[in-house]
């Protein structure tokens, strides 16, 4: 479900990347996109990025495995759903520039509810080299193709024949309006 966000914020720090590089006049390109959303958008993506998750965990996510079950409370674990998506929860993803003798001018540092967080995917620093982000957290999850994954396929859904439940129910219900005729549905 988090996909198609993260897709739009990676293209989104390659368009501010493109501009700073090309010195674009100020004002004629994008300094902030800002995206609004609830819980059920906040859980999956913070999940997707790897937030509070011990770097295992991450690695697991990463290769498509499934997560064991988290220990009962009382123990501690660092998925709590009060932590991750409390009331009015965030997440920022900013984009630094950075002048420097590093190999990498450009930074993304996560913000969960205004406060810096440890990105498992770049050992647990709460920055990141813009590349390795994409290359370890976002390139993973980028590969699948959403539409393809999520969406019914229509061509197939009209070659196929009404099932008998369905043939029943379009009988019992035309028989509720006397000015259309009744279809003829063997049972």
């Amino acid at each position: 479900m988090g996909v198609p966000l993260l897709e739009d914020v990676i293209q989104s720090m390659e368009q501010a990347i493109k501009a700073k590089e090309e010195g674009y006049a100020p004002g004629s390109y994008e300094k902030a996109r800002l995206r609004f959303a609830h819980a059920e958008t906040l859980l999956p993506f913070s999940c997707l990025i790897g937030l509070f998750l011990e770097e295992s965990e991450f690695e697991l996510i990463q290769r498509e495995q499934t997560l064991q079950y988290p220990p009962k409370p009382p123990k501690t674990r660092n998925w709590r759903g009060n932590m991750v998506a409390p009331f009015a929860g965030n997440n920022m993803l900013v984009l630094y520039s950075c002048a420097s003798d590093n190999s990498s001018k450009y930074f993304v540092k996560v913000l969960h509810n205004e406060r810096p967080i440890p990105i498992p995917g770049c050992n647990g620093s709460d920055s990141c080299p813009f590349e390795v982000f994409k290359e370890r957290i976002a390139a993973p999850h980028l590969k699948h193709d959403y539409s393809a994954l999520c969406n019914l396929n229509l061509e197939q859904k009209k070659d196929s024949a009404p099932g008998m439940f369905s043939q029943m129910f379009g009988w019992i219900f035309s028989q509720r309006n006397a000015d259309t005729p009744a279809q003829k549905v063997e049972l």
